[in-house]
């Protein structure tokens, strides 16, 4: 087994004296719903589905596209010389009830389907019509990024179950779970931990919650489980059979016992507290040829106290690499130690192949809410250029808080840290806010009121175009004010928008307006090549990109503009104003030979076209 310490090589363990094998039920089990007993399904079939012609087809079957996540379409039909001629061509809403706001549709040959909970909406991907609805008759929690398509099915989720659905019919595909249904995660910890959850297991009243789309290869659904604030014992990799549901195997983030698989790196990590968070918000990636599957894992648990946790709290904020067969731990790298910030390692991640004097670089790279991207050998989880145990802040009046004294700071190949996709310190116009700023990772006081950057990169998926040779992440300029309060034996932290100037690439600005940002990477090298910045409303991120063979990056932000960017030079090429936030992102498909591009705007989808 191929074990790289990653940034632990470069830091201490905080050992807990007397450190005891926590139990992985940290709550009494409550019961879910009798197997057998879910209500069915009804199916409404509205029109026809599209005529199809002989070629010119190209689907959008993954939320990522593809099982590297790459987010890059072979469409070129709209490119950077035409581009500013696209219209919208068709629009649907799915109404107030049905929440799709951070859903990426799917495609599949000339067929959009959208879910929402319980609901899945086919539309014909040329006029918007819709050919068939299918609601489940009961409610599931419409939280999520859509759904993934496989083998004739579409899977689709809603709080902590996955249903399947024939893309035919629209009817539920009865041989997956229980006629269709699958309490997923519950089946997951009964698997896992048999002596600790019984069948049956209430995994939604536990605090589980599946917010991503799975993967889907070669009949296996790879899914990841959150949630960290949710203060569960780890986040779940879940690998089950895509005809069936029948679970194959169990990964946790954060290892409970000896029975875990990493335990024995990281179980003094955590001292003698609850070892709880690390919740998998973004879909997994694959590499066939090396048989790994590859995760980002979210925050420890509480978010702002680490008091309870001292140590690194593997394997929390990490990209972690697993065995695609049998689950077990390949390697791993934590991004941020001892995070105390609820800063998410959840961008990502994505595969990429890179040449780069003369050779081709096999890569992986991952991103988050501290605006810094990270990059690594993806066979062996070394860093392709060094990543630096920097000293960071260490001083706070948080009673038992012990500050990690080092974070792992990214560096290009000339040896000096990589420009950040967002800015990482607060730059003021006003004196007295000025005098309250500070540095990326100072820990929270209880006395002090301060200013803070907390924007970067949320949910919002990369990519990577070959063609150019360049990854592309999404990022925000965002500030808060920082109050924290005790609360118990836990701190609650009071957030407020703090509008600041960004640092990013440039001169310092005085518009005090938070900025979304797209960045274009040479990964390789880790030098940024181009960054386009536009006014935003929050300072948190949660769409991402996508690039085209047509030279195109295309963006959506939440003061509803959506951007067509020249994929080479970052030149503004298309602007479309709606009157929603865009929270989605974007997707490209072609039927008939013709080429679409559509978004998610709240509860619109909006799909555009060359007249």
């Amino acid at each position: 087994m191929r074990f790289i310490r990653g940034a632990m090589r470069h830091a201490r363990t905080a050992a807990a004296a007397g450190a005891v094998v926590a139990s992985v039920a940290l709550m009494a089990p409550l019961l879910a719903v009798p197997a057998g007993a879910q209500d069915s399904a009804t199916t409404t079939h509205q029109s026809s589905p599209p005529v199809l012609t002989g070629d010119g087809q190209s689907n959008w079957a993954l939320h990522n596209l593809d099982i590297r996540g790459s987010r890059y379409a072979e469409l070129d039909e709209i490119n950077s010389q035409n581009v500013g001629d696209l219209e919208l061509a068709w629009s649907f809403e799915a109404g107030a009830a049905n929440s799709i706001t951070q859903v990426t549709p799917l495609v599949i040959d000339g067929v959009m389907y959208v879910n929402s909970g319980a609901t899945v909406f086919a539309l014909n991907a040329i006029t918007g019509e819709t050919v068939w609805t299918m609601r489940m008759n009961d409610t599931l929690e419409a939280r999520g990024r859509g759904p993934t398509y496989g083998g004739g099915r579409l899977y689709a989720f809603g709080g902590a179950s996955m249903y399947a659905v024939d893309v035919q019919s629209g009817e539920l595909a009865e041989s997956f779970g229980d006629g269709g249904r699958l309490e997923l995660i519950s089946e997951a910890l009964e698997f896992k931990y048999p002596d600790d959850y019984p069948p049956g297991v209430d995994a939604y009243g536990l605090g589980y919650r599946l917010t991503t789309p799975p993967v889907y290869h070669e009949g296996t659904l790879y899914a990841g489980v959150a949630l960290s604030e949710n203060h569960i014992p780890g986040g779940l990799v879940i690998a089950a059979d895509a005809a069936t549901g029948a679970i194959e195997w169990v990964f946790n983030t954060v290892p409970q016992g000896p029975r875990d698989d990493g335990w024995e790196i990281a179980k003094d990590s955590w001292g003698d507290g609850q070892k709880v968070g690390g919740g998998v918000w973004t879909p997994p990636v694959i590499d066939t040829e090396l048989g790994l599957v590859y995760v980002n894992s979210g925050n420890p648990s509480p978010d702002y106290d680490g008091s309870a946790r001292p140590g690194m709290n593997l394997f929390t904020n990490a990209t972690i690499a697993l065995e695609l067969e049998t689950g077990r731990l390949a390697w791993y790298y934590q991004a941020i130690h001892h995070d105390l910030w609820d800063w998410d390692h959840v961008t990502g991640p994505l595969l990429f192949d890179a040449e780069h004097d003369g050779r081709v670089v096999k890569g992986i790279a991952a991103a988050g809410k501290n605006c810094l991207l990270y990059i690594w050998d993806r066979e062996t989880g070394e860093p392709l250029n060094p990543m630096v145990e920097t000293a960071v802040p260490t001083e706070t009046d948080v009673p038992g808080e012990e500050v990690w004294p080092t974070q792992p700071i990214p560096y290009n190949a000339r040896g000096v840290p990589m420009t950040p996709f967002c800015a990482t310190f607060p730059i003021l116009s006003d004196p007295e806010a000025q005098q309250r700023a500070r540095q990326l990772y100072t820990p929270y006081s209880l006395t002090e009121r301060y200013i803070v950057t907390h924007g970067g990169s949320s949910w919002g998926p990369p990519a990577f175009s070959p063609q150019t040779g360049l990854l592309y992440v999404s990022g925000k300029d965002g500030g808060i004010t920082i109050t924290v309060n005790p609360v118990g034996d836990s701190l609650v932290v009071g957030q407020s928008d703090g509008h600041m100037d960004s640092i990013a690439d440039g001169p310092f600005r005085d518009d005090m307006v938070p900025m979304f940002t797209v960045s274009a990477y040479e990964p390789v090298s880790g030098e940024l090549v181009w960054q386009q910045m536009t006014p935003t409303n929050s300072p948190i991120g949660s769409s991402g990109n996508l690039a085209t063979s047509g030279d195109l990056v295309l963006q959506g932000t939440d003061v509803g503009e959506f951007y067509a960017f020249d994929a080479r030079t970052g030149d503004e090429l298309f602007l479309y104003q709606h009157n929603r936030p865009i929270r989605a992102s974007p997707l490209t498909y072609q039927v008939n030979g013709k080429q679409y591009i559509a978004v998610v705007s709240t509860n619109n989808v909006l799909a555009f076209a060359l007249p």
